[in-house]
């Protein structure tokens, strides 16, 4: 899947030290992204290491750019299959109708309250409380 730069020495084990981003290894990459692959991922596919995979995208930018289409046309994809998918399935109209057109459940709230409190009754009864403090201070 990988090849090993020309002039590198040879690597005795482990990860290939460099990518030849071939055109096997873009259509690798490519496919990568489709499925919305991280450069993680994808580095332990190619068999290296996440360093030389973003090197390698920073030295190669059509390798970057494979990752770009591929994660593009994986995002298209998808959201075909979730609109074939709302033709049938309630539950994914719903969510696409929640994520694209601001539409939300309406939600009815109801309650009972048992006691009216005013901001003036609220504060005759602070006053009382603090005044009774008060005199009880004084007194001892």
């Amino acid at each position: 899947m990988t090849s090993i730069k020309k002039g590198c020495q040879t690597n005795l084990g482990g990860r290939p030290q460099a990518i030849d981003p071939d055109k096997k290894t873009i259509k690798t990459v490519e496919g990568l992204g489709r499925i919305q692959a991280t450069t993680r991922e994808c580095a332990a596919v190619l068999g290296v290491s996440h360093q030389t995979f973003i090197a390698t995208m920073q030295r190669h930018p059509e390798l970057a750019e494979a990752l770009e289409r591929g994660r593009e046309a994986g995002k298209t994809s998808l959201r075909r299959t979730q609109f074939r998918l709302a033709e049938k399935n309630a539950s994914m109209a719903i969510f696409l109708g929640k994520n694209y057109l601001d539409q939300t459940d309406k939600q009815d709230i109801t309650a009972s309250v048992t006691q009216d409190v005013t901001v003036t009754d609220a504060r005759s009864k602070l006053e009382r409380l603090v005044n009774r403090e008060t005199t009880a201070s004084a007194k001892g």
